[in-house]
């Protein structure tokens, strides 16, 4: 994960992310090892009003829900492979806090009434950052107009393909695939940073 460092582990392994969405258990296994102590901060100290879980047991059971909805197929095959696996994996930790927070709630209630709950209205912040971040990259996507360099943005990016593929599909050098990889992730980080996104 390397926080603060602009690297994200997930994000730039093609080869780990395919492994990941296929559900490999070595991937798998990759994957929570690097990304698990930032799953513990947010549970640990919270976020916005939220500060934390106080007692280890719910921290630990809080830590395995998030881990838990994170490596279910539908969330694997949401990662498009060009945000940091880092915010993706932020994301789904406040919706899962938020959602068991308001579940408390409910069951707090001193009359023993059940409190009203709008599933919709409970979930609405991580859905509109949700979507932003999709409309985001789509229109990073629009803007890359050179033909290799949008092949190789669906294809390493998004796809996870291989160095060694794309260098057979395109007819170009590794060294050549590299470049524009770089190329095309500086162009990210700078176009994330000027529509106010923090990279990880």
């Amino acid at each position: 994960m390397r926080t603060g460092t602009g690297e994200d582990l997930l994000r730039d392994n093609p080869q780990l992310r395919e492994a990941f969405r296929r559900g490999e258990k070595w991937a798998l296994a990759a994957v929570c090892k690097d990304y698990l102590p930032l799953v513990r901060i947010i549970v640990r100290e919270g976020f916005a009003g939220f500060r934390g879980f106080r007692s280890q047991a719910d921290q630990d059971d809080m830590t395995q829900t998030i881990l838990l909805a994170a490596f279910e197929e539908s969330a694997r095959d949401r990662y498009d492979g060009i945000t940091p696996y880092s915010a993706y994996l932020r994301g789904i930790a406040h919706n899962k806090i938020r959602q068991q927070l308001s579940k408390n709630a409910r069951f707090a209630r001193v009359d023993g009434a059940p409190v009203p709950c709008d599933r919709l209205a409970e979930d609405f912040e991580g859905a509109v950052l949700e979507r932003e971040a999709c409309v985001l990259m789509a229109r990073f996507r629009e803007s890359v107009t050179n033909s290799e360099e949008k092949s190789v943005l669906t294809r390493y990016f998004v796809d996870g393909a291989a160095e060694e593929t794309l260098s057979a599909e395109l007819g170009i050098t590794r060294y050549q695939i590299r470049k524009i990889i770089r190329k095309l992730h500086n162009q990210m980080q700078r176009y994330l940073r000027k529509h106010n996104v923090v990279v990880s």
